[in-house]
Parts: structure tokens; sequence; C-alpha cells
């Protein structure tokens, strides 16, 4: 036996007896792990694949991937039914932010990237009829009057107040007795700088909308926070964004003629987002995939510099755990062992959501517009948040004669909708698109898919809160919280976080 191999063989017997060692400590179904990553959403495969890139050839390193459901994947994830493809979760990443569509791109999954099929964006509801954002249109702010004069959505008092808005007094939000320093609401905000009728026939939809949120609670340096530096800096969000226009994960109106389209602005991919999950799984040890296996409670054991892991198939021992799920579970996993983070994690909010793929025969759709979807304010008479033509939006979704749409119900003005069977939310959904778009058929085939406290609800303060949660998590060597846990919102953000987890992680032995 050469030295090499004497050494090989020594440290092997060593982790071996060391591992031996503490499996007697614990029992005999306790099992040592490098790293432990609870949750099998994006944010936890992604975690797991950098992880994996970073390994030595030929290195055992010890990784699980605990997902207490059937499937990995999370929130993204895509059905198909014959001809038709649903995207029950997310459907497309903001290329603003590169995160994500780099990732697609290094899986080799860059000749499968398609942008939306035109630069066509979106409407809203306004006393029952849908009517289209205005060209020009940054979010709550209109850069081109025209169009914003031309418009039937808001009154000419309220056009008119908006176009004011580079002579309303710069504001001083931290002065605000909200208890939030440097914060107000996006309702405060958006009335402040552009008036009521922007913000509840505008920003109150989209945002409410997009986060499934009441916009009255929601933050605006969280949800605005590109707009609020604009008054910061300029004293005036128009004035800032002709000096410097900004890109924005948010939907937004350009004119025709733009040389900037707004279908540049997202991305999906050709066979549907799920498509990134499986190629990530691909790259990954069959081994370190474990389903069906629910975390129960972690605690530290710093005696051993490792973390107890208690789950539906035994005990475990690891040196780093990650948890990759929404705050309130890392919450209750982490409430006996580390009570001060998990007071932390208490302080972030999250929301509820359904999503109806409802399938219907164009010719059935008698006024389907020319857009991507519409938003619907809460001063409507609607169950439906949104809506979204999935067909419409990107190629490959369904045949010709055929239209995927898309709704969203529950959020945080409408939380019990969760607890409504699959045929009643199918039904208030198809109810709703008949009116708005005149469906005069029942669609063909529907799926319903619901996510319970998933969304993360941007209060007043998150910025600090989420602060305060970091502190926290970084006081405790070998914890690490990625995603929608550390109020994490969109793709690109998820895979950001996670691979910057991933970064901090020691190399495997």
């Amino acid at each position: 036996m050469d030295r090499n191999t004497m050494l090989a063989f020594a440290s092997s017997s060593k982790a071996h007896t060391r591992r031996n060692r503490n499996n007697d400590r614990l029992g005999a179904h306790s099992r040592e792990l490098d790293v432990a990553v609870v949750g099998g959403g994006i944010s936890g495969l992604v975690t797991a694949y950098r992880l994996a890139m970073r390994s030595e050839p030929g290195c055992n390193a010890l990784l699980r991937v605990f997902e207490v459901g059937d499937r990995v994947g999370g929130q993204v994830h895509t059905e198909k039914r014959g001809d038709w493809l649903f995207e029950t979760g997310a459907d497309s990443m903001v290329t603003a932010k590169a995160a994500a569509s780099n990732l697609c791109r290094e899986l080799g999954l860059g000749d499968e990237l398609i942008a939306p099929c035109s630069a066509a964006t979106f409407s809203l509801v306004r006393d029952r009829r849908l009517h289209p954002l205005p060209a020009g249109f940054h979010m709550v702010a209109a850069t081109e009057p025209a169009p914003l004069l031309g418009s039937r959505l808001l009154s000419w008092p309220g056009k008119l107040r908006m176009l004011l808005e580079p002579w309303v007094p710069r504001g001083a939000a931290g002065s605000q007795e909200n208890g939030f320093a440097g914060d107000e609401s996006v309702e405060d905000f958006v009335v402040r700088r552009f008036g009521r009728q922007a913000y509840e026939r505008i920003a109150e939809p989209i945002l409410g909308g997009l986060f499934a949120a009441d916009a009255t609670r929601l933050s605006a340096r969280r949800a605005l926070g590109p707009f609020v530096e604009l008054e910061r800096r300029n004293g005036s969000v128009l004035r800032g964004l002709r000096a410097a226009p900004i890109d924005s994960a948010a939907p937004s109106a350009s004119a025709g003629n733009s040389s900037r389209p707004a279908a540049s602005s997202q991305l999906s991919l050709k066979h549907g987002l799920g498509s990134l999950i499986t190629r990530l799984v691909e790259q990954l040890p069959t081994s370190w995939l474990q389903l069906g296996c629910g975390v129960k409670a972690i605690r530290p054991v710093p005696e051993q510099a490792h973390w107890h892991i208690e789950t539906t198939s035994g005990v475990w021992l690891a040196r780093e755990v990650v948890l990759a799920c929404p705050a309130p579970s890392c919450r209750d996993l982490l409430h006996a062992g580390l009570p001060s983070v998990a007071l932390a994690l208490e302080e972030l909010c999250f929301g509820s959501c359904v999503t109806v793929n409802a399938v219907y025969r164009r010719s059935s759709l008698r006024r389907l517009p020319s857009d991507f979807g519409f938003f619907v304010p809460r001063s409507e008479p609607y169950h439906i948040l949104a809506a979204n033509f999935s067909s419409e939006k990107f190629t490959g979704r369904a045949p010709e004669a055929h239209v995927v749409v898309r709704t969203f119900q529950g959020g945080a003005l409408d939380p019990d909708a969760l607890d409504l069977d699959d045929r009643a939310l199918s039904q208030r959904s198809h109810e709703d698109v008949a009116h708005l778009i005149g469906a005069t058929n029942p669609p063909l085939s529907s799926v319903v898919r619901r996510f319970r406290q998933s969304m993360p609800q941007f209060g007043l303060g998150h910025f600090d809160r989420v602060q305060d949660l970091r502190r926290q998590v970084e006081a405790h060597r070998g914890l690490h919280i990625v995603g929608s846990g550390l109020g994490v919102y969109g793709l690109p953000d998820c895979i950001a976080s996670a691979e910057d987890a991933a970064a901090r992680i020691g190399l495997f032995p």
C-alpha cells in the first residue's frame, strides 16, 4: 500500500469512526451530512447545484435536499396536458435582473429562452370594462402626456393631477409618524406624488395584483424603490425619469414606435419554466434528493459544531443547514432551538394565493383584447385579482384555436379563497372572465393550484426587518436562509440569494 493510499485510508477511517461515534451518541437512526437543504423549490435546488459545481471530482460530499412533497420545484411548476401547457406558478423571469436568464444559459437552455410574442402590455378594469394602460406609462408614472390625455382610465382632473407631479414638493417620508423612518405606504407615496385617482385606478390594482397584497400596507420603499429614489434625488419622479430612465421589474407600457420594446423586459422557456427545474435536478446526484421527507425541528449542537435535524425519516446531523422554505415554515422549525431567530422570522408576513389555468376556445371569447392580461382594482365587483393570457404572451402554450387564461385569486384581501374547493374557484374565475372578456362557453379544461403562506407581504419597515433577520442568522455559524424565507420575491432574486448562500458555505472536505 503506497503512502497516498494509506493516508486516504486513514482519513476515511477517522471520518467513519467520527460518524459512528456521533451516531452512537444520537441513536442508531442518526446520520451525518455536510449540508442539509430544507425545501426543494428553486432556491433549494440552486443552492444544491452551486455546491455540486464546487465539489472536487470524486468527492463524496454528503448533502440532502429534504422536500416534504412528492415533487421539487416549489412555485415553479409546468403542467403539460395534451397540446396545452400550463404554468401554475411563475411564468417568466425579468431581464432587468439577470440571475435567472444567466443560469438558464449556463445550464444549456439558452436556445430555449423565448420573449413575449409582441410588445403588447396589459389593461386595467374600470367601471367593469377593460381600459389599456396608456402608452408611455412606467409603472405609476405617465412619461408621455398625449396617450394619458386620450385615455378613459382617468378623469380630466385625475390626468392633470398626474401631469403636475414635477411641481409637487419633495416629500419627507422619514418624518411621517408611522413608526418606520424613511418608509411610507404605496398609497401614501402615489397619492402624494400623482393623486388619488392614480393610486386607486393604476397603482393599487397593479401592485396589489403583483404581490397579492393590500397596497395600503405595502412598503413604497420595497415595491416602488426606484421611484422613491428618483424623488429623493431629483425632487420629482417624472423629472428623474427624464434625466435617467430606470429598468423596472414591473409591467410598463411602451409607445408603439419605441426602439426598446416591452417584449425584452421578460423571458420564459420554450417548454415552460419547469424545464429549468428538470435541468437542475439532472445536475445533482440522485442521492441528494429526498422527497416525501418533512423536517420537524432544527436545533444547534454547539459542542459538535453541527445542527440536529429531526425529520420524518429519522435524525440527521449537518455541518451546515440551508432553510429554503417560506418564513412561516422556517419559524416553526427553529421555534424551540433558536427562539431569537424564530422571533425575527415571525416579523415577516406572508399571504396566500390561488391560480386557475383555464382553456377556452378562441371563438368563444368575444372581447379578447390584444394585450397580455389585466389587473382588477379592489373597488370592482370581481373575485380575481388579475389575469394573463398565457397563450397570447408566449408561443407553444396552446394551439391557435385555443386560449389559455390564467387568473389569480386570494391574497391579503381575500384569504378565505383558499378554503374553497376547486370547482368553486374555477367557477368564480370563469364568471369574471365571462363578464370581462365575453366568454360565452365554459372552459374546456382547468387546473387549480394553491400557494399557502408563500407570497411575501412587503409591509412598512420590510427592509429593517430583513436586516434584523440577517443579523440574527449570521450570529449562528452554519445557518443560512434563502429565497422567500428572507422575504425575497421573484425568480431572479430567489436564485441570487441561493447563489450567495452557496458561496458562503465552506468547501466540502
